[in-house]
């Protein structure tokens, strides 16, 4: 079986599988541009997303609080620069190959994937990591398909009517450098309890999501120091107390788990955040 994604001739196609539900699951939902730019004809060979992300040493957790205007922060909003080459295949496809640990000489057999190769230690990692278990207080699914992360979002936040927002980077933007807060746009959004889809290094596109309780959102300007602009989405912990107290964001941040005042991240440009449509503050 050959898997094919995406052509020159794509814009002279009718829509995509995962577009069409997509319009007809969500018809109030605008589709964040990375999620858009993984939706695509399944018509040129996979590849697999083999790069590491963009230097692991940024700035990950901050508080709460320093998200004020003029406050300047060290950080990478960047993915892991290959987005480009993995995308969504529909439902369709997707049921047709195994997705599981017990299964992997089927799947690099339905993938060509040669056993082995750097793609076969990839493959094998993201699905253990898929298949290990999450926070007690959270569902969690790796959704293989758009049509999967749609089920899922709309499920754990028991409605269709809801905001699928992402992180947006300009193109050409230095991946880290010294970005600072502006209070004009900023957007408090209102909901308490969000899903967020994080893409995982796959051979097509595959996004860890999981229902987060007690945690709000907001969507941040960016100016950067190189003179690019951003919008990111910084997602803040109200409730940190059941985290290991040995988690990196106490660390980073110098504080003890269940700490006042909440403990926040940037969305890396890869992900996305589903929540109710609600009124923004």
């Amino acid at each position: 079986m050959q898997l094919t994604l995406v052509g020159s001739h794509a814009a002279a196609l009718p829509l995509p599988q995962p577009q069409h539900y997509w319009n007809f699951v969500l018809l109030n939902t605008q589709m964040p541009k990375s999620i858009n730019q993984l939706v695509v004809q399944e018509d040129a060979p996979a590849e697999a997303e083999t790069q590491a992300e963009v230097n692991r040493n940024r700035r990950v957790f901050f508080l709460e609080n320093d998200l004020h205007p003029s406050r300047v922060i060290n950080y990478c909003l960047a993915g892991s620069g290959n987005s480009s080459t993995t995308h969504f295949l529909s439902r369709k496809t997707v049921e047709s190959i195994p997705f599981s640990s017990s299964q992997l000489p089927k799947i690099l057999d339905k993938l060509l994937v040669k056993p082995g190769s750097d793609e076969t230690d990839l493959i094998k990692v993201t699905i253990q990591n898929c298949e290990s278990q999450g926070a007690s207080d959270e569902a969690k699914q790796c959704a293989t398909s758009l049509e999967s992360m749609i089920d899922f979002a709309t499920s754990t936040l028991g409605s269709r009517n809801v905001l699928a927002i992402a992180t947006e980077v300009e193109q050409g933007a230095a991946p880290m450098q010294k970005f600072t807060i502006t209070a004009d746009g900023m957007k408090r959004l209102a909901a308490s309890n969000i899903t967020v889809c994080h893409k995982m290094n796959y051979v097509h596109a595959v996004f860890y999501c999981h229902s987060i309780e007690k945690t709000t959102t907001c969507v941040v300007p960016l100016p950067g120091a190189d003179g690019s602009k951003a919008k990111a989405v910084a997602a803040c912990h109200q409730d940190t107390s059941q985290w290991n107290p040995n988690h990196y964001a106490f660390k980073e941040n110098n504080v003890e788990r269940g700490t006042v005042p909440p403990i926040c991240h940037f969305l890396k440009a890869e992900d996305v955040a589903w929540l109710t449509n609600q009124k923004p503050t």
